[in-house]
């Protein structure tokens, strides 16, 4: 059985007499694909913020390969695990200038300039990543499917065992949804990349995702496999919306459908 590269132990996190997060614990094995789902403000964004330190708990414990998350430094959380944000910055510099500023975390103390190996590096995953044709591009010359896989491509330079992702598919077309996923899904195979994100569409986090833990108001609902947590019933338990779910008949992921409130009346004025 796989190693746990993430151990979540009672993370709490209050602001004022707010609790964002309230006594959440969680596994994470190595070589998952692994997200987070739940309504907005269900405290999904805070998590991964911890997750990456942006935050600390107010209580509880965040383990990285068996090592106290919030006690390690910098460059050693860097080269374990790498984020990708939902919102990409778009600094005034070239797609390989910004992928090169994922190897400072190797870099030694006084080195101004990257070596031959980031080069190299920095190549094979652009490569990898389909980006190195936008290689001399600026970063505000790119679409947003462009920019989210050369935000990717960073991250993937720092050659990290955990890749967060924070809604990687937000603001994105039905095309650039499907290619970042599909780009995620052959990392995770290819490389044994551990990846965890958040998602806020049920049928892209069934068909892509391993396992998924379902939040709301803070607390976990559901952990579980995504046919044992993408259930009609808690669906509708946290959304409050009624949806009807089915087996995808290609992939046999589970695949979730809306039901207007026009069916619905329809329906109750068969039944009566």
């Amino acid at each position: 059985m796989a190693e746990n590269i993430i151990e979540v132990k009672n993370l709490t996190k209050t602001f004022g007499d707010f609790t964002a997060v309230n006594d959440i614990s969680f596994e994470v094995k190595s070589g998952e694909r692994f997200a987070f789902l739940g309504p907005n403000g269900a405290g999904k964004s805070t998590t991964i913020k911890m997750l990456t330190t942006l935050l600390s708990p107010t209580a509880g414990s965040i383990m990285l390969n068996g090592h106290n998350l919030n006690q390690m430094s910098y460059k050693e959380k860097a080269r374990n695990l790498a984020i990708v944000t939902q919102d990409i910055e778009v600094p005034d510099m070239t797609v390989e200038d910004y992928v090169l500023m994922g190897r400072l975390p190797y870099h030694k103390n006084y080195q101004f300039f990257d070596t031959k190996e980031d080069f190299a590096i920095a190549e094979k995953y652009m490569e990898l990543t389909n980006v190195s044709h936008l290689r001399n591009k600026y970063l505000n010359q790119l679409s947003g499917g462009e920019r989210q896989l050369v935000a990717i491509t960073r991250a993937l330079v720092q050659e990290p065992e955990l890749l967060l992702l924070d809604e990687p598919t937000s603001h994105l077309d039905i095309t650039h949804q499907v290619q970042v996923l599909n780009l995620i899904q052959q990392l995770n195979e290819q490389l044994e990349l551990t990846v965890l994100m958040i998602i806020h569409d049920l049928n892209l986090a069934g068909e892509y995702c391993d396992q998924l833990i379902l939040i709301n108001k803070g607390s976990i609902q559901m952990n579980g496999k995504t046919e044992e947590v993408l259930t009609f019933k808690n669906i509708e338990d946290v959304y409050g919306t009624v949806v009807v779910t089915k087996t995808n008949p290609l992939s046999g992921k589970p695949a979730i459908f809306l039901v207007s409130n026009k069916i619905l009346n329809e329906l109750k004025m068969k039944i009566k």
